[in-house]
């Protein structure tokens, strides 16, 4: 998970530095386009990774049950 971070940030950073190069010199309104399309796109993985978390946590609270049921059940005597 935390390469996956790692890549994102990078394509973040290269996609800036690409856009940046491409629209220094252009007139103002494509500059505003480009960080409009950016901005939608960083909110779009903003939401991505905000779902991709909410889901690890859950699979971590799941299991953390698991675990703890095997637990309970070899601590728990055999009905005879």
């Amino acid at each position: 998970m935390y390469g996956w971070r790692i890549a994102m940030f990078g394509l973040g950073v290269l996609v800036g530095a690409v856009g940046a190069a491409a629209f220094s010199g252009r007139p103002s309104r494509m500059k505003d386009g480009a960080s409009t399309v950016l901005s939608h796109g960083l909110a779009a993985k903003r939401k991505v990774q905000t779902i991709m978390e909410t889901a690890r946590e859950n699979i971590d609270d799941l299991v953390a049950e698991a675990d703890q049921k095997i637990q309970d059940r070899q601590n728990t005597p055999a009905a005879e």
